[in-house]
């Protein structure tokens, strides 16, 4: 008997509402509620036709729905907890695991209409201890798909409400543990993106933080991570601090080379690194990073064969430098 991954994902997605509803003190009543506008946008997903007629008149259905949920019948604190449920719906609604987004593209309705509303909405107010709860609910995926902006809306919604400026340490280092866990378990990983942006949150105060990104590692073992694991893992600097921020600067350097020689603004960037970090400096990390050489290319277990643009990027860029340095 073939098991139903509609009914997969909400028994799982239910077990873990519940949880978070408790956490974010959600009413019964309006859990109820709630639940009832997932179940039927997880039933007309599982339902819908090829035809865009159909589905469009679907999505505007369930749009209407949903307004009149949050305008009149539920209590607005309760926004908190539909947001992270939008996210974790949109991610499972691009992935393979339910229907093909060729079929069922209410996807459209969550990302590009819903999610961003509530995300830029700073109505809804979450405290860090809350937003811990949103990234334990958020963290384990079947799959994390890089057409969804999960990983975009979840730093988002803490970048438009400041919410680590009132974290404490512990919470705040929880917290990226979370948001680093669901990088951790992308089967492919097209950019860092969003891996930088959470190394521009680390601040000097943060030092369980920046030892658990210089050990940090990605489940697939891609290259681009391989590299910045090397590059955090070498002596740049005594001061455990000073040597972090190099390292940063480091990493976003190296990811800009692009075009077969180097831009003018590589060129710019690489002499102010030059005259800051220092050249000898920049030729170790370049010569760490040249030891991927082999890393361009992923294979996946099933045998496909991706380019690894990042570590591409990296490697381009270590060549420079020594091209530079001879």
């Amino acid at each position: 008997m073939t098991s139903n991954p509609y009914l997969t994902f909400k028994n799982d997605e239910l077990a873990k509402s519940k949880i978070l509803a408790k956490a974010l003190n959600v009413s019964e009543n309006d859990f109820i509620i709630i639940q009832n506008w997932f179940d039927l946008l997880l039933l007309k997903h599982e339902e819908a036709t090829s035809d865009k007629e159909e589905q469009l008149k679907t999505e505007k259905e369930l749009e209407t729905r949903f307004n009149e949920l949050i305008s009149s019948e539920i209590e607005r604190k309760s926004y908190k907890y539909i947001l992270p449920k939008l996210l974790h719906y949109n991610n499972v609604f691009n992935d393979a695991f339910l229907r093909s987004l060729y079929i069922a593209r209410l996807e459209t309705l969550l990302r590009d209409n819903l999610i961003p509303k509530l995300v830029n909405d700073k109505m809804i107010v979450y405290s860090p201890e809350d937003f811990l709860c949103v990234t334990v609910y958020l963290k384990d995926n079947y799959f994390v798909s890089p057409n969804s902006n999960f990983l975009e809306d979840i730093l988002k919604i803490e970048h438009v409400r400041g919410i680590f400026k009132q974290a404490t340490a512990k919470i705040k280092f929880e917290t990226l543990k979370n948001i680093l866990h669901i990088i951790y378990q992308k089967t492919f990983h097209h950019d860092i993106i969003c891996f930088k942006k959470i190394l521009k949150l680390v601040s000097e105060a943060d030092t369980g933080l920046i030892d658990y990104l210089k050990k940090f590692q990605v489940e697939n073992k891609q290259g681009c991570y391989k590299i910045i694991n090397d590059i955090f893992n070498l002596e740049l600097a005594e001061d455990n601090w000073d040597d972090f921020q190099i390292k940063i600067s480091l990493i976003n350097f190296f990811d800009t080379a692009r075009g077969a020689s180097p831009a003018p603004s590589w060129n710019k960037k690489f002499q102010e690194l030059s005259a800051t970090v220092g050249n000898n400096k920049l030729l170790q990390t370049a010569n760490s990073v040249i030891e991927n050489e082999n890393y361009k290319i992923y294979e996946f277990d099933y045998g496909a064969q991706w380019s690894d643009d990042t570590a591409k990027r990296f490697l381009k860029s270590a060549q420079w430098i020594k091209n530079i340095s001879q």
